[in-house]
């Protein structure tokens, strides 16, 4: 997948308001194991972090290949675990 991400300052405003810095989105966005979810315009991206946290982006494609980042948040636990599981890892 040869997929573009960008962000504008309303990312930018929704990340912070998560506590989600743009890296980790990144990290998520780029992650080699992640689950994504494609409905319509609008794509969904869950995976860990570098240090461990569970993540959540959304998206918004605004040409063949090429996503706005909308906003971001950390899964709780439960969401976690069903996102490793369906990785076939743990949220350990």
């Amino acid at each position: 997948m040869d997929e573009t991400y960008r962000f504008d300052e309303r990312s930018y405003d929704a990340l912070d308001a998560a506590g989600v810095g743009w890296q980790a989105a990144l990290q998520v966005l780029r992650a080699r194991r992640r689950v994504r979810q494609h409905l319509g315009s609008v794509l969904r991206v869950a995976a860990a972090t570098r240090d461990g946290r569970w993540v959540a982006v959304a998206l918004v494609e605004e040409e063949p290949d090429q996503y706005l980042v909308v906003s971001a948040r950390e899964l709780d636990a439960d969401e976690a675990g069903l996102v490793a599981g369906m990785l076939g890892r743990s949220t350990e």
